[in-house]
């Protein structure tokens, strides 16, 4: 109801002409729209969660709204210095990808090339070296694609026989991600795992990795996106972040030095894992150097933001085309927003040690993790 609500308010800004008056403000000037995107489908991903992925359809269309609304689409460090300076051009945006999933190599960067955008895809490291579908969005993904089937028995990880509707799902998922963390199973032991639950499930697992669905780009190819232009920058190694400054600083410097071998260029933007941070993280990131970090909560920048924690605007398969050009005047940023919850299991356990060879997953906004 709200969103409806929200919705019909701003068609009628936009048919009163107040998105125009707004975007060519001196206050939209002073401040800036940093995209935030994480997958773009190659087959269906963007039906089993739209939170997660788009279609390139839709980030095509995307692309054409922000050419048509003549934006400033700034390399994201530019844009950070010209906030910070108070000389932002017009109707300023930037565009960022989180983890660098190989859906950006093979059909995001094709759509930023035709426009010519310019774009910062934060790169988690871990599974970009162990080039293997991501443990858990592939868990989730393979208990949607068995959504047909009517339940799961699986003795050796579940403790009873789960059906596959949604709340089966998202428990049988919890199961799964819990009997691996317990077990302290690494990269290749959690792989495993998901070939037993394909099989469990009556899924082709290596057709599923054939296509490259829900992997990391290769060193390689993320080498060949650096030589083309693509501006790579920090997202830990692991996909997680500790309150130990310690064990922080060394995710850190494990994912900046393979991002160094990768691009040659020192990386000093930082984007949070899930979106989890806590007030001590700012001073950790401004010891190290960074230069500015971002969130996944909701709204624009102005040269009072703090640095370490700049907001963006996640889009998603379900935010429609007049929130979005809302958000490009600015006017969608006046309004009430959804409190953002942070991912679950993006902070590292202080408890466990067996974190050496293990990648707490990926996430989705909105705080569902998967």
């Amino acid at each position: 109801m709200l969103k409806q609500a929200k919705i019909l308010f701003l068609r009628t800004c936009e048919a009163a002409g107040a998105f125009r008056l707004t975007l060519n403000s001196r206050w939209r000037q002073n401040h800036l729209l940093i995209l935030c995107y994480h997958g773009i489908s190659l087959e269906d991903e963007h039906e089993w969660d739209g939170s997660l992925y788009i279609t390139r359809e839709l980030l095509r269309r995307r692309m054409q709204t922000l050419a048509d609304q003549q934006c400033s689409v700034l390399p994201l460090d530019e844009a950070v210095r010209r906030l910070y300076a108070g000389d932002l051009p017009k109707r300023s945006v930037s565009i960022t990808f989180d983890d660098g999933t190989y859906d950006f190599y093979k059909a995001a960067w094709p759509v930023l090339r035709e426009f010519k955008y310019p774009v910062t895809v934060y790169l988690t490291t871990y599974y970009s070296e162990f080039n293997r579908p991501v443990f858990d969005v592939m868990a989730s993904y393979l208990l949607w694609k068995a959504k047909d089937t009517c339940h799961l028995d699986w003795p050796d990880v579940l403790s009873h026989s789960v059906a596959l509707d949604e709340a089966g799902r998202l428990s049988a998922l919890r199961d799964i991600c819990s009997f691996a963390a317990a077990a302290g199973l690494s990269g290749q032991q959690k792989d495993d795992l998901l070939a037993k639950l394909a099989a469990r499930l009556g899924i082709d697992y290596e057709a599923l990795c054939r296509k490259r669905l829900l992997h990391i780009m290769t060193p390689e190819e993320t080498r060949i996106l650096a030589g083309e232009g693509v501006d790579i920058q920090l997202h830990t190694h692991r996909h997680r972040v500790w309150r130990s400054r310690e064990k922080f600083y060394r995710e850190l410097d494990d994912n900046r030095k393979r991002i160094e071998a990768i691009s040659s260029i020192t990386p000093r933007h930082f984007c949070y894992t899930g979106g989890v941070y806590l007030p001590e993280f700012f001073q950790y990131l401004e010891d190290y150097g960074i230069t500015s970090a971002t969130t996944c909560e909701s709204g624009l920048c102005n040269r009072h933001s703090a640095r370490m924690c700049l907001p963006r605007l996640v889009d998603t398969s379900t935010l429609s085309d007049v929130e979005f050009r809302g958000w490009i005047s600015g006017i969608s940023a006046l309004l009430p927003q959804r409190r953002y919850v942070p991912s679950e299991g993006q902070l590292g356990d202080e408890n466990h040690a067996q974190e050496r060879d293990s990648h707490s997953g990926l996430s989705v906004p909105g705080g569902q993790k998967l």
